[in-house]
């Protein structure tokens, strides 16, 4: 059954169910998500204005937490868009990245906006909504140097090179993540994704094997070394080819 299809008794005694924890147990965590399933009950009915109030209750109960705040206000920037309200949910999604920009919503969230644009077909909206994620990650990343949020930021710089094509810059900054951050999971697969954009996207094998090497050099008893060795076979047979 859907949720907008639930009978009014079944919606009416969840909503009870719910406002009996706020009732009896008003700071515990269970009234926390009661107040939140109120908003997302009456959402999946489409009453958007009821959710909306049910949402900024719990940011006015719940200022300190800040993953109420955030699960909250993307709630209530959601239902804007299950209005076609792009404009108010656009500056709901810009409140989050100014107020919460470390938190894994507030990354996440320039990249969502650019890719909705993307989405809509908006080349300008699109061009426009990456160059300012891009400036927005490159904020985070030069303020929180050699850190988890550092290497997040100067990934999701990556993703927005890539999703524009710019295929040189996206090479560029997979290069700073690999020489800062040696010991990532991601370490082979970034060394893969550097040979893969610059042999097929380039056609300038030449740059994949100058980043092998200043690894290899810098790092000379890395774990992926043999790996990165047999890369380079690889990418040096390339270039002979080319150059023939």
């Amino acid at each position: 059954m859907a949720p907008d299809s639930v009978p009014p008794q079944e919606f009416n005694k969840a909503l009870n169910s719910y406002e009996l924890v706020f009732t009896k147990y008003p700071n515990s965590a269970s009234a926390k998500r009661a107040r939140m399933g109120t908003g997302a009950l009456y959402s999946a009915r489409k009453e958007y204005i009821k959710a909306r109030e049910a949402f900024n209750k719990a940011l006015d109960l719940y200022p300190n937490d800040k993953a109420i705040c955030v699960e909250a206000r993307i709630a209530i920037a959601r239902s804007y868009e299950s209005q076609d309200l792009w404009d108010k949910a656009l500056a709901e999604y810009k409140g989050i990245i100014r107020d919460y920009p470390h938190t894994e919503t507030g990354l996440s969230l320039p990249m969502y906006i650019a890719r909705r644009y993307e989405k809509e077909k908006d080349a300008v909206g699109t061009s426009n909504a990456y160059k300012e994620a891009i400036a927005h990650y490159k904020e985070i990343s030069e303020k929180n140097p050699n850190t988890v949020l550092d290497f997040m930021a100067q990934d999701f710089i990556v993703m927005c090179y890539t999703k524009q094509e710019n295929w040189i810059e996206a090479v560029n900054s997979l290069e700073k993540i690999v020489m800062e951050y040696p010991a990532a999971k991601t370490i082979l697969s970034a060394m893969q994704m550097i040979s893969n954009i610059s042999v097929k996207k380039l056609d300038n094998p030449k740059k994949a094997i100058d980043i092998f090497n200043k690894f290899l050099a810098r790092y000379p008893k890395h774990p992926i070394n043999d790996s990165l060795k047999k890369g380079l076979e690889g990418l040096n047979s390339v270039s002979a080819a080319k150059q023939q």
